[in-house]
């Protein structure tokens, strides 16, 4: 009875510790997308951003170690085509991901309004930025 027990508490504890190092259900990653023989994709942590939200929290990962320089920005979907850039970079560079880096959701929503939304990464195969590789995006995300 006695190893029964102990056996249920343990299932229990892990099921618990699981759950809570478990991603969020909306979380989100792009699609992998090819350019120039690199393979990456975008992850958002969330697939809408209501008023409550303070941070848009995102990374990327590539396939392969070659580092790749970056510099990332947060683009507004226009509703004929094309992007408003927000203005808001970050740059680092990565072997094959990011760490966690996040935006702010009320500068974004002060610099631009309530809307559609995708994180880009423009990545360079050297850190002076010469050498363009392309650009991988997230998937689109809104922000209320």
């Amino acid at each position: 009875m006695k190893k029964l027990f102990k056996s249920i508490i343990l299932s229990a504890a892990l099921l618990t510790g699981a759950a809570a190092v478990a991603p969020s259900a909306s979380a989100v990653w792009s699609g992998w997308q090819n350019e120039s023989g690199y393979s990456g994709r975008v992850f958002t942590d969330a697939a809408t951003y209501t008023a409550s939200a303070s941070t848009v929290d995102w990374k990327t990962e590539k396939k392969g170690s070659r580092t790749l320089y970056y510099t990332a920005g947060v683009y507004k979907k226009r509703s004929g085509g094309g992007l408003t850039d927000t203005n808001l970079v970050q740059r680092g560079s990565f072997k094959t991901a990011t760490p966690l880096k996040s935006f702010n959701v009320k500068t974004i929503r002060n610099k631009i309004g309530k809307g559609t939304y995708v994180i880009q990464l423009d990545c360079y195969s050297d850190s002076g930025k010469r050498n363009y590789i392309g650009t991988f995006e997230s998937a689109k995300f809104q922000i209320k």
